[in-house]
């Protein structure tokens, strides 16, 4: 059987691949295909029912497409955030890589369109001397990149990547310019899209920021943070679209909170003229850090407005990396998210030429 296999990387983290992967996948299967996924190296992010720690983006993908495979075999290799190299013993490297290897032939097997999904970043995976760009030329896969476009600095970023797979002897199949900003889109498709392709990447689609996509609802933040909740419970299913840290004085932060809609602030529990500033100016929700327990005055006033207040033990640098690790992200069961994502790729990327 004859099959195509596309990796689907990044430059870094939060650049859409999961969700580009999931439309893909979701597209293929419309079509009568047969379609498999494996995910070499993932990062561990939650809880399987029999303890281990797995990668949630397999556990979604695994649930998605019905897949009757072992999660470890999905994804063999999972890594801590951060710190893992204690739990690898260097002279069982190519144990490790030959895990990936086989894992990947089970995986693939009776399937008609593998889609592999990436770590983070290219480079994940070069201390098993299996980055990216080295797995895609095993596998014979097809590169496809998937970027944020945040500013200018996307071409460098995007010309590095084409520079790293070339050294292994590949080069991307084509770019996925993702989470574009309303008012970048002009210059996406007049400037960047065209530089882009002068310099031999293939720009295959452009998808607009959405706002359902990148917002969360305070319940989601609660899950995923884990911590207390100490008022406003009624307001868990609020929408947050916007993070603010309430790290200034009163007059500032009023004038500060005011400009932000479905926000989230982000303060500590000493600082009640922040945390009443944020409560009168529509709030979504407050995440106090350190633990720390604000004035009891400030709680039936929640209460009032519905607006949780979160308690964390986490320092405020700590709980907003945490938070921006699940924008985007899609479960299983949100049908809302799914449709809208399919759509987006349907409307803004080519992805006839992607799963040819």
């Amino acid at each position: 059987m004859s099959r195509k296999v596309i990796y689907i990387a990044s430059t870094e983290e939060l650049a859409g691949k999961s969700v580009v992967t999931i439309s893909l996948a979701l597209k293929a299967k419309e079509l009568g295909k047969k379609v498999g996924y494996f995910k070499p190296i993932g990062l561990g992010s939650i809880l399987s029912p029999t303890g281990e720690v797995i990668d949630e983006d397999v556990e979604t993908m695994k649930e998605i497409l019905g897949l009757e495979r072992e999660i470890d075999l999905i994804c063999p290799i999972v890594l801590g955030r951060g710190e893992f190299l204690e739990g690898f013993d260097r002279s069982k490297i190519p144990e490790y890589v030959d895990k990936i290897t086989t894992s990947y032939e089970k995986s693939s097997q009776d399937k008609e369109i593998m889609l592999i999904e990436g770590p983070p970043s290219l480079s994940v995976g070069s201390f098993l001397g299996s980055p990216v760009p080295k797995l895609a030329a095993d596998f014979d896969a097809k590169i496809l990149l998937v970027s944020r476009v945040k500013d200018d600095f996307v071409v460098d970023e995007l010309l590095q990547a084409r520079d790293c797979c070339i050294k292994w002897q590949v080069s991307p199949f084509g770019v996925i310019l993702n989470r574009v900003p309303t008012d970048k889109t002009a210059k996406v498709e007049q400037v960047i899209k065209p530089f882009l392709e002068e310099n031999g990447l293939d720009v295959l689609g452009v998808i607009p920021e959405d706002k359902v996509l990148s917002s969360l609802t305070v319940r989601e933040i609660f899950e995923s943070l884990g911590g207390k909740i100490i008022a406003g419970k009624e307001g868990l299913d609020n929408m947050v679209q916007t993070f603010l840290i309430g790290a200034m004085t009163t007059e500032s932060a009023v004038r500060y909170f005011r400009k932000a809609t479905n926000k989230l602030v982000i303060t500590g529990g000493d600082r009640t003229d922040v945390i009443f500033a944020a409560l009168e100016t529509g709030t979504s929700a407050l995440i106090l850090t350190g633990n720390l327990h604000p004035s009891v005055k400030i709680l039936p006033r929640a209460d009032d407005l519905g607006v949780p207040i979160i308690l964390v033990p986490h320092d405020t640098y700590t709980t907003l990396q945490m938070m921006q690790r699940i924008v985007g992200r899609i479960k299983p069961e949100d049908r809302m998210r799914i449709t809208i994502a399919r759509k987006l790729l349907e409307e803004n990327v080519n992805w006839k030429k992607i799963l040819a």
